[in-house]
């Protein structure tokens, strides 16, 4: 396992502001849009919040329900990458967008030109997508699933080794996303850790399922991991 404490795929869960991307009407398919930054970080608008051009994370949204979702999204992104040599990254998941619950591929992207393969690839294998509409910007409850390879940096304290900005908490057993959310909020405010965003995420292991408090950032103080490692060991 390489010099990975541990690897497989992992649910990721968060919210996150969603808006109509600029490609909706290109491709005349539903596109949601939200960049690396704004909305990774935590409150203030520290560090400045910038618009990214390139690496962006989109939401594809299917209108129908479709057996094997994970897996026909995966295959078909994999294919993509070593047939055609594309860049494009898809993972499958779900999203509540305006009280409304759908399966959606969450995708990076650097090539705008690629999207439309993915597109009809999926298209190909029975995911329907939405068509271009007008819709508002919402706070969206996103759900989606990623392979991870886990480093070992501390005794329950783990970095995703593709993502040097992507680190996980160990707790010992499932949580509510409201309980999460509350708590982790409470720790920002009374520990003064604010350079980060957060997720709830699980991992599954062989017939075992690991659970963890995510954080996100390029600014957060790694010298305080330890501390931060006990407030969420106290809360959780």
């Amino acid at each position: 396992m390489k010099n990975n404490e541990l690897e497989g795929f992992t649910c990721f869960t968060f919210d996150v502001g969603v808006s109509p991307s600029q490609y909706s009407g290109e491709f005349d398919r539903l596109i949601l849009d939200s960049s690396v930054s704004p909305d990774y970080y935590a409150k203030n608008n520290f560090p400045p919040n910038q618009k990214h051009l390139t690496d962006r994370h989109l939401y594809l949204l299917a209108k129908n329900q479709v057996i094997c979702f994970q897996d026909i999204v995966h295959i078909n992104a994999f294919r993509l990458r070593q047939e055609q040599h594309m860049s494009i990254r898809a993972f499958p998941g779900q999203i509540r967008f305006h009280k409304r619950i759908y399966q959606c591929i969450r995708i990076n992207v650097n090539d705008r030109n690629e999207l439309p393969q993915l597109i009809s690839a999926l298209e190909s294998d029975g995911i329907q997508f939405l068509k271009d509409k007008k819709v508002e910007e919402d706070q969206a409850h996103v759900v989606y699933k990623k392979y991870i390879e886990y480093e070992k940096l501390d005794d329950g304290v783990f970095r995703d080794a593709r993502n040097k900005n992507r680190f996980f908490f160990s707790i010992p057993h499932r949580i509510e996303f409201d309980q999460f959310t509350a708590a982790m909020e409470q720790i920002k405010l009374q520990c003064d850790f604010k350079l980060f965003d957060s997720f709830l995420s699980y991992l599954f292991v062989k017939e075992e399922v690991r659970d963890f408090i995510g954080i996100y950032s390029k600014h957060c103080d790694k010298s305080r991991f330890r501390e931060l490692k006990e407030e969420i060991r106290k809360k959780f």
